[in-house]
């Protein structure tokens, strides 16, 4: 297979769908089989003569992982932030729409004056994060399992940076409520009790509902509290061993064994977040670079997946809309 029919195949078929059905060993069309085939061939090659002239895996690499997070849309993260992207080189100021209304209807004679009020347009300069993987994948590797392996590896590293993006944004959140505001609530036991669940819901509810996002523990634990035993809901719970939705609110789990790479957990344990609305913006900056060096002494491609970047704005009026429950020690 020739670099310009490789080249071909990138360009016309969906990589990221290709690698993540040959992961998980899921059905393919017959044109996807085919593609995989010729892609099989290719990696197999490259294992054997230790040369990728052109960079192909780097490039599977990074158009897969900027077609995840340019163009897949993030449910949860969407529902927090307003979602774009700027180039590399570019900068802008957030402009944060008010949440609160705080114009004063005061009490005039006619034809008289008031006291100005205004509304809280903020203007905030986001605040960049950067996240970088690197790897390699050896000669063997490519002999032995072909495109498999190119395809592990991108899916892997692809979710590793959306865990991180993950795990960073929550723990910004988390810090930026604390102990004494209104949107801050303290469990006194280990798991959410029908107390605290109530006025996690009210809160959500006073703003338009929304979604409580949390541990898979936590969440279950939480559907199965007691006044939620409806047969529908007993079916519900025996079917799927918990509720998806509490009081009008939808329930989010997020697996403990989803993990980081470093073993660290997507979300702060011992916390639940209540989110209503949006809080800001969250745009990433330029594109992912993949950087490919064929180092033959010890039979490896080496990778470096750079320029993972984003940028979070939101204030403290806007972070209202998110509400957290902190867990006994």
């Amino acid at each position: 297979m020739t670099q310009i029919e490789i080249a071909e195949l990138v360009k016309d078929t969906s990589v990221c769908e290709i690698a993540t059905k040959t992961v998980k060993k899921l059905n393919m069309t017959d044109n996807e089989k085919v593609v995989a085939e010729q892609l099989d061939e290719w990696a197999r090659k490259i294992g054997e003569t230790g040369h990728d002239p052109d960079h192909e895996i780097a490039a599977f690499i990074t158009r897969t992982i900027n077609d995840e997070f340019y163009d897949a849309p993030n449910e949860l993260l969407d529902s927090m932030f307003e979602r774009g992207s700027i180039g590399e080189f570019d900068d802008y100021e957030a402009v944060i729409q008010p949440v609160k209304n705080t114009l004063i209807a005061h009490e005039a004679a006619r034809g008289g004056n008031v006291e100005k009020s205004y509304l809280d347009f903020s203007i905030l300069k986001p605040t960049y994060r950067n996240r970088q993987v690197e790897t390699q994948i050896s000669y063997v590797d490519l002999r032995r399992s072909g495109w498999k392996s190119v395809a592990l590896l991108t899916d892997y590293a692809t979710r590793a940076l959306e865990n991180a993006l993950f795990y960073d944004i929550f723990s910004v959140v988390d810090a930026a409520i604390t102990s004494g505001a209104e949107n801050y609530i303290a469990e006194a036991n280990a798991l959410p009790s029908q107390a605290t669940m109530d006025a996690l819901a009210l809160y959500l509810n006073d703003r338009g509902a929304g979604t409580v996002v949390a541990l898979s523990k936590y969440i279950q634990a939480a559907s199965k509290l007691t006044g939620f035993n409806s047969a529908d809901m007993l079916n519900e719970i025996h079917r799927t061993g918990r509720l998806g939705v509490y009081d009008g609110v939808s329930l989010y789990p997020v697996s403990a064994a989803n993990r980081q790479g470093d073993g660290s957990l997507l979300l702060p344990d011992k916390r639940m977040f209540g989110i209503a609305g949006r809080i800001g913006s969250l745009d990433m900056k330029g594109e992912v670079h993949t950087y490919e060096t064929e180092n033959n002494n010890k039979e490896t491609i080496d990778l470096k997946i750079a320029d993972f970047t984003y940028g979070y704005a939101f204030n403290k009026d806007s972070l209202e809309n998110v509400c957290k429950v902190v867990f006994a020690k």
